[in-house]
């Protein structure tokens, strides 16, 4: 830029700053501006988002992609019959072997043997290369 066009950019700022603070002194006014616009742009943003949100939980059909919930009589509690099936495909599935591994992770963490005693101490031990 042409150095007399910075001089007269900086006395056009100077002059408005000077303007500006004999107008508002303690700069309430700037302050309250900012502050509205800040929290005007916020809302702005949030009732945005909310409408995009529900537009795209409209038009993508979310139970065919995760999973399909049971039909049942007006609540989502699965059937007595679909129960005892989950039931049996879990015993099935898991074997003593789970269920001892589970109770020694218990018994560990109720007795608190779970962690050793720290000293909190760090030693390092420098080795020559």
């Amino acid at each position: 830029m042409n150095p007399s066009m910075l001089l007269q950019v900086s006395e056009s700022v100077i002059l408005k700053s000077a303007e500006m603070a004999e107008k508002d002194p303690h700069g309430m006014i700037i302050t309250l501006v900012s502050v509205s616009v800040v929290f005007l742009a916020l809302i702005i943003l949030y009732f945005a988002y909310t409408l995009i949100g529900r537009t795209v939980n409209r038009t993508i059909d979310w139970k065919g992609l995760i999973c399909r919930k049971t039909q049942t009589a007006g609540n989502d509690m699965p059937s007595p019959e679909e129960t005892a099936a989950i039931a049996l495909a879990l015993d099935q599935e898991l074997n003593g072997e789970t269920y001892a591994a589970i109770g020694v992770a218990l018994h560990r963490y109720l007795n608190d043997t779970v962690h050793d005693n720290e000293s909190y101490i760090i030693t390092i031990k420098r080795k020559k290369s």
